[in-house]
């Protein structure tokens, strides 16, 4: 964002969540910018752990985070980042995304030129 707003590039894809929260905490910044386009609306990015980590470990950060949002504390951290709240979600949740690389892969998008 901020090389757009120099000029040293002239666009750049962001994701929107960081788009909320660098310009809500630059606001110089975001009245530097203009969204020409966009993409989604998307699934949002999974929180992932290691393969190596312990099954019952992961089991119970996954069941911190499912109920992160029951505690005052936590809400307020989670609000400042745009976050309600985790879910859980299947694998199948993320097809939008695979379909958004199926049809920039069609398009030649992903071909350095």
């Amino acid at each position: 964002m901020r090389l757009v707003a120099e000029g040293a590039v002239d666009g750049a894809a962001i994701d929107s969540q960081v788009l909320a929260i660098e310009s809500r905490d630059h606001v110089e910044l975001a009245q530097q910018l203009r969204v020409v386009d966009s993409f989604g609306p998307s699934t949002i990015q999974p929180v992932v752990a290691a393969h190596r980590l312990d099954a019952g470990l992961k089991r119970a950060l996954r069941g911190v985070l499912l109920h992160l949002h029951t505690d005052q504390a936590a809400q307020e951290a989670l609000a400042h980042g745009f976050v309600a709240r985790f879910v859980a979600v299947s694998d199948a949740r993320y097809d939008d995304i695979r379909e958004m690389l199926a049809a920039a892969e069609r398009s030649g998008f992903m071909e350095i030129k």
